[in-house]
């Protein structure tokens, strides 16, 4: 149901739903006016119908409220950012030394542990 209706933005769920509430009670009125045996179900039905679409409008919102949040960053963009910026320049943020990116802080125990080990050779 939910697809059926991603079309709607989520007042549009909420309209449909207060329609189908509305429609609910005038087949339910038209009925007892024309002396017929008047059944409860039809409120169950409709009912259910509403909340159904009331909670599908309700995920639309929550949806499109998260979608807004998430930045919108395209690949040109990222492939811009890792590229260097001219040929034979070095771009300061990319070009980091590799020790300084894997090696632990020199005062750290895995730093003290791997220069032991690194002197226990010679």
């Amino acid at each position: 149901m939910l697809r059926m209706f991603s079309f709607l933005p989520p007042v549009g769920c909420y309209i449909l739903a207060g329609i189908v509430l509305v429609a609910t009670y005038g087949v339910q009125q038209g009925l007892v006016a024309a002396n017929e045996v008047v059944d409860s179900r039809i409120y169950v039905v409709g009912g259910i119908l509403a909340f159904l679409l009331a909670f599908a409008g309700f995920q639309k919102h929550l949806e499109q409220r998260e979608e807004a949040k998430r930045p919108r960053v395209s690949s040109s963009d990222v492939m811009q950012k890792l590229m260097p910026k001219e040929t034979g320049q070095t771009d300061k943020d990319l070009d980091i030394p590799p020790e300084l990116v894997h090696a632990p802080p020199a005062d750290s125990p895995l730093a003290r542990v791997r220069a032991r080990s690194d002197n226990y050779g010679t």
